[in-house]
C-alpha cells in the first residue's frame, strides 16, 4: 500500500506538470511519455480497487487518480481512430492537384543509406524532407536523388540539425533560414504544382528541452510562434512538416495550432508513434505534417525504420479546401495571443 501511494502521488504530479507552463526541461519531459503514464494511471488505479484495503486518504488518493485518468483519456482520445478526422478523407484523386510527402529524421549517425533509398524509390513521394543530415549522408544519397529530384533545398550540418529538401515540383524563393538559433537551419519554400497550384512549404528541426540540448524549451517554442504566426498570415495553402521535438497532444504543439490556423491529419486517425523506433514501450509522436483548410488526406502512415530512432511518416494529400476543414480550426484567444508574445520577447 505504501508502494502504491507513492506511485499514485507520482502518477498525479505527473499529470499536474504538462499543466504548468514553465519551460525547464524537468518539467517539460512530462510531456513525452503521457500514453504509458496514462497505461499506469488505469494500472494502479484498478489494482487500487481489486486487490487493497482502501482507508480515507487512500480514497482521496484513488479520487485524484480517477480524475488523473479521466483527464489524460480525455487528452488522447482526438487522437484515436474512434475521433472525428480534423482533416477529411479524400475519396477521389486529382493527380494535378495531391502531392505526396515524406518526412523522415535518418539518425546522423545510422549509416543504413541503401534501406533509406529503398523507402523512397518504394513510396516515391513528390516531396522529400530529410533530417539530422550531414554531408556524409548527402554524399551517399545525393547522386541517386539528384536523378529524381530537379528541384533542392540543402543544408547538411554535421551537429544533427542539417536537412536536405527534395521535390520534384519546382520550389520558389526557397530559403535557408535560422529563426532562434544560429546552428539549427529551417526550411520555406513555395511548392509549385502542376496546374501552377502554389503551397507554402516549411521544414522544421529545433532543438528538444533537454540537459544534453537546451535546458529549457524557449528556444523550441519561439521558433514554433514565429512559423505559426507566419502561416496565419499566408494567403496561400500551408505545408508544415519536419521533427519539432514536441509531442502532439502538448500545450505547445496546440498552441502552435491555434496561432498558425492549421489541422493535424493525425486527429481522429490514430496516434502515428514516430519515436522511439528500438524500442516499443517509449514510443510517442515526435514527427509531425501540419496542413492548412486546403487539403484533404488520401494516405497516412508510418513507414519501416531502416536504423534511425524514427520511423519515417509519409502522406499523401489532395488540394480540395473544404467548408468542413475550416470549421475545425482551432482559434487563438487573448491568453494564447500574450503567451506567444512573451515567449518571443524572452529570445530577443
Amino acid at each position: 500500500a505504501i508502494i502504491f501511494s507513492i506511485l499514485s502521488v507520482f502518477i498525479i504530479i505527473a499529470t499536474l506538470f504538462p499543466l504548468v507552463k514553465f519551460e525547464h526541461w524537468t518539467v517539460r519531459v512530462f510531456d513525452f511519455p503521457f500514453i504509458q503514464f496514462t497505461i499506469l494511471t488505469l494500472v494502479i488505479s484498478l489494482t487500487w480497487v481489486l486487490f487493497l484495503d482502501i482507508t480515507f486518504w487512500d480514497f482521496i488518493l484513488l479520487s485524484s487518480l480517477v480524475i488523473s485518468l479521466v483527464y489524460r483519456c480525455w487528452v488522447i482520445f482526438p487522437y484515436l481512430k474512434y475521433a472525428p478526422k480534423k482533416v477529411p478523407e479524400a475519396h477521389s484523386s486529382d493527380s494535378g492537384k495531391t502531392i505526396k510527402l515524406l518526412s523522415a529524421n535518418v539518425l546522423m549517425h545510422n549509416e543504413n543509406y541503401s534501406g533509406l533509398l529503398e523507402i523512397i524509390e518504394n513510396k516515391r513521394p513528390d516531396v522529400l524532407l530529410l533530417i539530422e543530415t550531414d554531408q556524409k549522408w548527402l554524399d551517399k544519397i545525393g547522386d541517386r536523388l539528384n536523378t529524381i529530384y530537379a528541384y533542392q533545398l540543402l543544408e547538411p550540418l554535421d551537429n544533427t540539425y542539417g536537412m536536405l529538401l527534395y521535390s520534384k515540383f519546382p520550389l520558389e524563393d526557397s530559403e535557408t533560414r535560422f529563426l532562434v538559433e544560429d546552428d539549427v537551419p529551417s526550411f520555406k519554400a513555395k511548392i509549385v504544382l502542376k496546374d501552377g497550384l502554389k503551397i507554402n512549404f516549411y521544414g522544421l528541426h529545433p532543438k528538444p528541452p533537454t540537459p544534453t540540448e537546451n535546458e529549457t524549451s524557449i528556444a523550441r517554442d519561439a521558433e514554433l510562434i514565429l512559423i505559426g504566426k507566419e502561416c496565419k498570415s499566408s494567403k496561400e495553402s500551408v505545408i508544415v512538416a519536419g521533427d519539432l521535438n514536441d509531442v502532439a497532444w502538448s500545450h505547445t504543439s496546440r498552441l502552435f495550432a491555434r496561432l498558425s490556423g492549421l489541422l493535424d491529419p493525425r486527429m481522429g486517425r490514430g496516434l502515428f508513434n514516430t519515436y522511439h523506433a528500438h524500442y516499443p514501450f517509449l514510443r510517442w509522436p515526435l514527427d509531425h505534417i501540419f496542413v492548412s483548410y486546403h487539403f484533404k488526406v488520401l494516405k497516412l502512415e508510418l513507414l519501416d525504420h531502416f536504423g534511425s530512432d524514427h520511423f519515417p511518416i509519409y502522406d499523401e494529400l489532395m488540394f480540395q479546401p473544404s467548408i468542413e476543414a475550416k470549421k475545425n480550426i482551432d482559434l487563438p484567444d487573448k491568453s494564447d495571443k500574450n503567451e506567444a508574445k512573451d515567449k518571443l520577447n524572452m529570445i530577443t
